[in-house]
């Protein structure tokens, strides 16, 4: 879900609080040889648990897997009455021990991170060794190693997956190389733009906007030599179909699906948190895409980019776009080949389901329902009683569905520009069908997920007992 690391903490014990303010990436142990952490085995324990949720919330896991996952922890350290709360901006968890003594409250402020999907699979590891028996100590040191870690691979090869995302969505509408080409070193340049304004602790939504305005100087330039070399390459280009690949990469689809998630968990402050978040962020790209418009007319260079959806084009490009924008999503954020492969054949079957169910019942919202229940049902049940971070295969897989590109549309048509007049009616009913959709895949993906673990329990159990059964026939 959200991607966060921490910035500081805050224990309070026996009544007295105490707040801790260390460098993000300090370790453990480092604290403990300075004396920052608690002495006591329960405030260690609360505060392995709420670091732990804290990395897996970096990678996206949802807020409801990352309080199953703390409480698991707290247990195996014999911590029973936990209350855990996860919001936008923080982690809390407090334990009773009871017999008058007094809480022991952790707390974790928490903000943005780039995700790292095979840290999560050592994590994952970490969590099943410490409810089957793992000392604390050891725990402790274990979890510092994986904190420490290098990448897996260099961090341009993340860097080139995340910015073929666009590329790999624009072969749902075209096969057409120099507009693959073009969404590809579009993708290139917003990453690099994006990470320098990053740096710089530029607020998001005008990151946004500065995306916006390049991907217009990329549309722009483009239909003007178009216009004025006629037999070129860029002859006849749709400025719409060059612009789509800049705004996927942009939109904040993932995040309206997690949003949708946390709702259906009763998670209502977070998911409200997420909805505003998505809101400004496509505003950004609006505001940036708008403004850059008219600066080009101003400049002479007239350039259409339309508020309507574009239609798809040849099917086996489509599925060839899903499974690529999945393996690109996966890759860009450190996965490890098991996890790539399976993000891939999500995504296939995700597709399937959602081509096969609007064939069969012509319904968009229902289609997307489908669709990721099927993905997930069948990605969770494939990684189960495995370290490959299921929510993560999940969603790489709903990626294609994500409703990014009608959260864009409804807002562009609810201010429109300075070719299309503003239609409010129009915009709110695309809205509205956004918000549907996202709860849809939300909902679905939660579903499959749900139904996903208990048979994949039951699968796993198949071989390991032909195994049993095989060892006692060649005892005898």
């Amino acid at each position: 879900m959200e991607e966060q690391t921490s910035r500081g903490d805050a224990l309070t014990q026996t009544g007295a609080t105490q707040k801790i303010t260390v460098p993000p990436r300090e370790s453990l142990g480092d604290l403990g040889r300075q004396g920052q952490l608690p002495i006591t085995q329960q405030g260690l324990a609360l505060e392995l648990a709420i670091r732990i949720g804290d990395l897996l919330q970096s990678s996206g896991q949802s807020v409801n897997d990352t309080v199953v996952i703390i409480r698991r922890v707290c247990q195996a350290y014999g911590l029973r009455r936990v209350h855990v709360d996860i919001t936008f901006t923080a982690i809390v968890a407090s334990y009773y021990p009871g017999d008058g003594q007094g809480p022991v409250t952790a707390m974790r402020t928490v903000e943005p991170a780039s995700p790292d999907l095979t840290k999560t699979a050592n994590l994952n590891r970490l969590v099943t060794d410490i409810v089957a028996g793992e000392s604390l100590k050891r725990a402790l040191a274990r979890f510092d190693e994986i904190r420490a870690a290098p990448l897996p691979y260099p961090s341009w090869v993340a860097t080139l997956g995340n910015a073929s995302i666009g590329m790999a969505i624009q072969l749902f509408y075209t096969t057409s190389p120099v507009v693959l080409v073009v969404a590809l070193l579009t993708g290139i340049g917003l990453n690099r733009l994006l990470a320098f304004l990053e740096r710089r602790s530029m607020p998001v939504f005008f990151q946004q906007l500065a995306g916006g305005w390049l991907i217009v100087t990329i549309t722009a330039f483009i239909s003007w030599v178009g216009n004025v070399d006629t037999t070129g390459i860029f002859h006849g280009l749709n400025p719409t179909l060059i612009a789509v690949g800049g705004i996927v990469q942009l939109v904040a689809g993932m995040k309206f699906v997690a949003a949708g998630q946390d709702a259906i968990d009763s998670f209502y402050v977070t998911a409200t948190a997420r909805m505003l978040q998505v809101a400004m962020l496509t505003a950004g790209i609006v505001a940036g895409l708008v403004s850059g418009l008219m600066v080009a007319a101003r400049l002479g260079i007239f350039v259409y980019i339309s508020p309507e959806p574009i239609s798809h084009g040849a099917v086996p490009a489509q599925y060839v776009g899903a499974v690529l924008a999945a393996i690109f999503f996966a890759v860009g954020s450190f996965a490890d080949r098991r996890a790539i492969a399976l993000s891939g054949a999500g995504a296939a079957l995700a597709w399937f389901g959602f081509n096969v169910t609007q064939a069969a019942i012509s319904g968009v919202i229902f289609a997307d329902f489908v669709a990721a229940l099927l993905a997930a049902f069948v990605t969770t049940m494939l990684v189960r009683r495995t370290s490959i971070p299921g929510f993560a295969v999940v969603n790489g897989s709903l990626l294609v569905l994500v409703p990014g590109m009608r959260v864009y549309n409804g807002l562009l048509q609810m201010v429109g520009t300075y070719v299309v007049p503003a239609a409010p009616d129009q915009g709110a009913s695309t809205l509205m069908v956004a918000i549907g959709v996202a709860l849809a895949i939300a909902s679905g993906a939660s579903l499959g997920m749900y139904v996903g673990r208990p048979v994949g329990d039951r699968i796993m159990r198949v071989p390991l007992q032909w195994y049993g059964h095989m060892r006692q026939w060649r005892q005898r």
